[in-house]
């Protein structure tokens, strides 16, 4: 018999669960964060200001909306967490809750500055569906389906206009046939469709189960759910946004889902296509906490005890609940986080802490993710194990980085030659001007400028797979890139191969361009790298050879602040060495890695 994999939310008159959930020693990591986090909430809840939003388009800056979006309301959550653990106490007077909830409740809009049209004030009378807001909506109808006791105890209205606003902003509108970009099949389907469709599930679920069903709401979330699962990634399951963002997008998909019971689950739900899209982070793990990565998506990840539990069962993956059982992500951003993670540790699907002694393994000594034309190499060498890994896609992937050709190099689990991720997101990054940002523009990636240019954007700028050998021993990628430079690169063909050669690994360059075009190699190191010989590059313990010798070696440090790299603090160094083609317009060019 299929294990039944609803969640079950325990309202706050549930003394018993309660009671079992703060002696519980698997809680106490959770229990611990939320009510430290409920300590420090300050008493007055923090007010958004006119100059606020309108910092979005004033000065580029997203973050002080951001920032309530993403940090402050977990601090509402923490608070309704500390409620249920204490119960209706008469003897408690601190109003930090009620001032908290009603404050959020009542903002003038639950979106967020960047998200609103023209990055302007929000219009009281044109709701925006947004990330922010269609979480709030679960946000605010589960905190009254657990909480309602409570809540009657000191308002005679609250519960009323608590209903009343999700209604109005989000449930209404949803329901009605509301225009929204983010579920448009003819659009790009990306994380938005997960997010939104699984909050506005929660939402009718909770409702439903408080006496107040949305079913036209609930019919086109269910709908949603399942267009997010056919379009939202490649044709084998693969989620060219990064790891990052599938744990973003799936988790809160799974909110939604793991609010239904088995059998509408598995009447709702395009079965096969779930497990293709579940099986994403095992195919793309690296070792650690590293993943495959590409676009936005950063390289490190852990498993959200919010969803990956949940989502381990509703699967039937058991790398899925090992990887759950290593749960190291507590979250606390919104109510529904927190109800999936005491109900994990409640089925005593994961442990009391992390198990440090499960160790994960990759899907192979060689990994290949067909759609985005990634191969991740293995070469278990005398003086490390190296892992080298080369992509080619295309440039118009969701949350883009014009990257073809990149390749990423580990040594003993320890990155060298990295992906810079993104920026702290600003208000233009959404924008024309994306691809003037380091990290998202081919400059950012170890890909090489040719003629003084840097790669395209679009589909069109596309990767062909002209080999791929995926035994371990003579593993092979060989990419036809020439479609990634606009035509004043003067290319004509561009093919990278990445093989292994015994206990090294060579990267090689075909160009044929116009005559005599200059053409400058680029790659970027984690640690500081020291040049020798001018055809010698060594990178800690990793040495770099190239051939020919390059006409110039030069090695730039690069101060992550300076480009707002969200997950780098310490100086980086870009690599650069210039070639040129010759009067016949031919360059081949290869660079060896061994340790």
């Amino acid at each position: 018999m299929a294990i039944e994999t609803r969640v079950t939310l325990h309202p706050i008159d549930d003394r018993v669960f309660w009671t079992r959930m703060g002696a519980d020693p698997r809680a106490a990591a959770l229990r611990d964060a939320l009510l430290a986090r409920a300590d420090k909430a300050p008493v007055r809840p923090p007010v958004v200001a006119a100059s606020d939003y309108l910092a979005a388009k004033r000065s580029n800056d997203r973050e002080r909306l951001d920032n309530l979006w993403q940090t402050d309301r977990g601090t509402l959550a923490a608070l309704a967490y500390r409620r249920c653990q204490l119960g209706l106490d008469p003897a408690d007077t601190d109003d930090r809750l009620l001032d908290w909830l009603w404050s959020m409740l009542t903002e003038p809009t639950w979106a967020v500055s960047a998200h609103l049209p023209g990055n302007d004030l929000p219009s009281t009378s044109r709701p925006v569906l947004d990330l922010a807001a269609c979480e709030m909506a679960a946000f605010m109808a589960e905190l009254r389906q657990a909480l309602k006791p409570w809540i009657d105890s000191v308002s005679a209205t609250l519960a009323d206009s608590i209903v009343a606003e999700i209604d109005r902003r989000i449930l209404q509108p949803y329901g009605d046939g509301s225009k929204e970009w983010w579920d448009n099949p003819a659009g790009q389907i990306n994380n938005w469709a997960g997010v939104c469709a699984g909050s506005i599930l929660v939402a009718c679920e909770s409702l439903a189960a408080q006496g107040l069903p949305r079913p036209q709401a609930r019919a086109r979330a269910l709908k949603d759910l399942n267009l997010f699962l056919e379009h939202a990634f490649t044709e084998s399951g693969e989620c060219d946004e990064g790891v990052g963002y599938w744990t973003y997008g799936v988790g809160m998909a799974c909110l939604g889902w793991s609010r239904l019971t088995r059998a509408e689950f598995e009447a709702t739900v395009d079965l096969k296509r779930f497990k293709a899209m579940a099986e994403y982070p095992h195919r793309s793990y690296l070792f650690g906490d590293s993943f495959f990565t590409g676009n936005d998506g950063g390289l490190h990840a852990d498993a959200d005890i919010a969803f990956v539990p949940w989502l381990a069962q509703a699967a039937g993956s058991e790398w899925m609940g090992r990887w759950a059982r290593q749960a190291a992500d507590i979250p606390c951003r919104t109510f529904g986080q927190v109800v999936n993670a005491l109900d994990a540790i409640d089925r005593q699907w994961v442990a009391a802490t992390p198990d440090t002694s499960i160790v994960l393994q990759a899907s192979s000594g060689t990994q290949w993710l067909p759609d985005q034309q990634a191969a991740m190499v293995r070469i278990p060498a005398p003086g490390g194990r190296l892992l080298v890994a080369l992509s080619g896609g295309h440039n118009g992937e969701r949350h883009n980085h014009n990257d073809l050709g990149h390749f990423m190099v580990a040594l003993d689990e320890r990155w060298l030659i990295p992906d810079l991720g993104a920026p702290t997101y600003t208000t233009d990054f959404f924008g024309p001007r994306r691809y003037t940002y380091l990290s998202a523009s081919s400059r950012g990636h170890c890909c090489p400028v040719i003629n003084g240019q840097e790669q395209r954007t679009g589909c069109e700028a596309a990767g062909h797979v002209l080999r791929w050998e995926p035994d371990a021993e003579r593993a092979c990628l060989e990419l036809d890139l020439t479609s990634a430079y606009p035509a004043e690169a003067a290319l004509q063909q561009w093919v990278r191969r990445l093989e292994r050669q015994g206990g090294s690994a060579v990267l090689t360059d075909a160009f044929r361009t116009a005559g005599g075009v200059p053409v400058t190699q680029v790659l970027w190191s984690l640690v500081e790298p020291t040049v020798e010989a001018g055809a010698t590059v060594r990178i800690g313990r990793l040495t770099l050879t190239l051939a020919p010798a390059p006409l110039a070696v030069r090695v730039t440090p690069v101060n992550p602040a300076d480009h707002a790299l969200r997950d780098y603090r310490d100086t980086l160094y870009k690599v650069e060495a210039d070639y040129k083609t010759d009067t016949a317009g031919r360059l081949e060019t290869a660079l060896m890695l061994t340790v």
